[in-house]
């Protein structure tokens, strides 16, 4: 049996067992936006961990829906597809931080409300999970650990997650949790469960999570794909997850029908980094089964999808079933860029995706092409002709800027040049301070060519 309780907006499920307590913490960053943000990998575990019949209650400090925040704060603009603000607090510029020209800020509930939240559990916890993501929002993880040894001293908490698999150390010293779990959860939490006398899951966490959780109602998200098969020198995918796994359509079914039916949820964007690929065992009969339910259903991917996978009968299916939008990872039109940093595409092959996409139907205006801008040693240049090529087709050309990630191929490059100290303060991972610009390649440069982008999909006159 399953409670929700929607006023606290606390997820727990009744048990016997060990009590788990599972922490989505708030954000520390200089801007924010909520696009398909969820706690899927912590609800994941929050499911295996029910299932082994451990009690689990799960504390968002990222809903923005939360009455005393939204009485402190005033509503964070939402859209009707899930996405849009948290609450925001401004923050004085952290100390000793190189200055640059943004507003600090910490996202979430209010501070003191997290603390009740966390206090007011009706059973003590017996164990206390905190999720991270980027690195350079460790702060909120810092924080929630705080927190906890306040509201429970003595309570074990252990942090997982992307931080905490990219700089385990880190997380160690600088948050202060009693355990790190660096990649998967499973094994890697079965020597803390032991140590602690906990009785052992048995199999590792599946692809389903904790669907009774309110986070999902107003958009959800889902993964039919594990990893990737590519190694691209700017991306951590391979980090945390070192294998390819391909994913099973019909539980990726199953969960949209179960959200549906308990929440009414129509938006769902895919986590996958690599949903595409073997797409005719995977992808189209997931899209086929779409279709066939015939549901209100809308898709996104905000992470970009291969262009080499793209086709038109693809594309005609993708529409049929209720895709809003396609970004694609161009990344560079310089045939250098791809021999040495991804092998992904070739500009043929972008070319053939193009084709594809105008004899499909899809509307160009909802395709999004994404240039990598800001690598080590890269001149601004390059990257104006990446622009100028893709716009050439009519499509919207987005700047993803480089944040430098450990563990990738271009980590020590990125620490050689950069002329901050990367491997001391995370913070300077975030893209916003542009840590690899140097006089090939100066703020300035990156700025006009956001402008560019825009001018050239506003203004076609403008294109070559």
């Amino acid at each position: 049996m399953q409670v929700i309780f929607v006023i606290e907006n606390l997820m727990k499920s009744s048990s016997h067992g060990p009590h788990v307590v599972l922490i989505n913490p708030p954000i520390y960053d200089f801007a924010l936006y909520d696009l398909f943000l969820k706690p899927f990998g912590l609800l994941r575990i929050g499911k295996w961990l029910e299932q082994n019949s451990y009690e689990v209650t799960h504390i968002n400090a990222l809903d923005y829906s939360d009455p005393v925040s939204l009485e402190t704060l005033g509503k964070p603009q939402r859209r009707r597809d899930g996405t849009g603000k948290f609450f925001r607090q401004e923050l004085d510029y952290p100390e000793n931080l190189a200055r640059i020209p943004r507003k600090f800020a910490r996202y979430g509930i209010v501070k003191e409300e997290l603390l009740r939240k966390i206090r007011s559990l009706d059973r003590k916890p017996d164990l206390i999970l905190i999720t991270s993501g980027m690195t350079y929002w460790y702060r909120g993880v810092q924080e929630a650990v705080e927190l906890c040894r306040i509201a429970w001293p003595g309570c074990p908490v252990g942090v997982g997650g992307v931080y905490a698999t990219l700089m385990k150390e880190h997380c160690l010293k600088v948050c202060a949790a009693d355990f790190v779990t660096k990649g998967p959860v499973w094994p890697g939490m079965k020597e803390e469960l032991e140590k602690r006398g906990f009785p052992l899951p048995s199999g590792a966490p599946g692809v389903d999570y904790m669907n009774d959780d309110p986070v999902w109602r107003d958009s959800a998200v889902i993964r039919l794909n594990e990893g990737c098969p590519f190694n691209c020198d700017y991306c951590a995918s391979s980090c945390l997850s070192p294998k390819f796994q391909a994913g099973d359509p019909g539980q990726a079914i199953k969960t949209i029908k179960a959200l549906y039916e308990r929440w009414g949820t129509r938006d769902f964007a895919f986590y996958d980094d690599a949903l595409l690929v073997d797409k005719e065992k995977i992808f189209i009969p997931f899209l086929k089964e779409i279709i066939r339910l015939n549901l209100p259903l809308r898709f996104y991917n905000p992470n970009a999808l291969h262009i080499r996978y793209l086709d038109e009968n693809v594309l005609k299916l993708m529409i049929r079933a209720g895709f809003r939008e396609i970004r694609m990872g161009f990344e560079s039109s310089d045939d250098d860029f791809h021999e040495k940093k991804d092998g992904k595409v070739t500009m043929d092959v972008f070319a053939r995706a193009v084709d594809a996409l105008k004899s499909s139907g899809f509307p160009l205006h909802k395709v999004a092409v994404y240039i990598l801008a800001g690598l080590p040693g890269q001149r601004w240049e390059e990257v104006e002709r990446s622009i100028r090529y893709a716009s050439g087709f009519g499509l919207r050309c987005r700047l993803a800027q480089f944040s430098p990630v450990p563990g990738t191929a271009l980590w020590d490059e990125s620490v050689r040049t950069s002329s901050f100290p990367l491997e001391e303060e995370p913070l300077y991972h975030n893209s916003t301070f542009f840590s690899m610009e140097w006089e090939g390649f100066r703020r300035e440069d990156l700025e006009r060519l956001k402008k560019l982008t825009r001018e050239l999909y506003f203004r076609p006159e403008k294109r070559p």
